[in-house]
């Protein structure tokens, strides 16, 4: 039976994963996961994509608010409380919404890292977002609430790829372990624990996972895309690699947990 191997949030979007051993699962995704998101002075988003320094920051969850960290910078503390919670309209990708701005602090302390104007978005305890996408309330994740990636896939994308490939580059919530590569493609509800998922989608995937996950820097030869194109280009062009869930019900994951498959495609 597949396990549950390793757990992922993104505090702030773009920014570096903290590895969990447990976490909880909220309609909109893992708590604490993508609730901040760097934008411009005008709202519109900004991501490790266009900006790699934004890729070296590292963010640590306190009680009452997010210890920020760069190697150039001194330390940020974004407490929660001192947040000024403003409307502020913004949008990820086709989603048109207000969030919420959070101290002045912490957008000096991006556009001087960043080296332009830019300010630090909160979406709150209860997102403000509605992802056309998924169909669902969303943090400021792309388009769905979470992300799942086989150690299997990863395992068969190296086995192929001149290089080898971390699971950061790709920035999964969830990494399950014991299954074939790419079973995740066919399965449709899955349980863990007491949480159920819905699969909606192959994740498709950007020039984002051809930086290197620590400092930013583009790997080279357009890996792993120019692989994954070879056996994982879909017949509208797209790379797929992992799969978008959907959460059914809220509820506390653990790594080890056993993943049930509840209904797959047989084809």
């Amino acid at each position: 039976m597949a396990r549950l191997a390793d757990i992922y949030i993104y505090p702030i979007k773009s920014t570096q994963g903290i590895a969990l051993s447990h976490s909880w699962v909220e309609r909109p995704g893992l708590s604490f996961d993508r609730r901040f998101m760097l934008a411009d002075s005008k709202g519109r988003m900004l991501t490790g994509r266009a900006l790699p320094r934004l890729i070296q920051v590292s963010a640590v969850l306190r009680r009452d608010g997010l210890m920020v960290c760069h190697a150039d910078m001194p330390a940020l503390f974004v407490r929660y409380s001192d947040c000024a919670m403003t409307p502020v309209a913004t949008q990820v990708w086709k989603d048109q919404f207000e969030a919420f701005a959070t101290t002045e602090a912490a957008n000096r302390w991006f556009s001087l890292l960043l080296g332009r104007e830019c300010q630090l978005l909160y979406c709150g305890e209860h997102t403000p977002r509605f992802s056309a996408k998924a169909d669902v309330d969303v943090s400021f994740a792309d388009g769905f609430p979470l992300l799942l990636i086989s150690q299997a896939s990863l395992q068969e994308l190296n086995r192929r790829s001149p290089l080898v490939h971390q699971m950061a580059q790709f920035r999964p919530n969830l990494v399950v372990e014991d299954t074939l590569a790419f079973a995740e493609d066919s399965w449709q509800r899955i349980r863990i624990g007491e949480v159920e998922f819905k699969l909606d989608s192959p994740c498709s995937r950007c020039v984002f996972t051809t930086r290197d996950p620590r400092t930013g820097e583009f790997l080279g030869d357009q890996e792993p895309l120019k692989t994954l194109g070879t056996f994982r280009k879909d017949r509208s062009g797209k790379i797929n690699f992992g799969m978008n869930l959907i959460p059914v019900n809220e509820g506390r994951l653990e790594v080890g947990m056993p993943v049930e498959v509840l209904q797959a495609d047989k084809k």
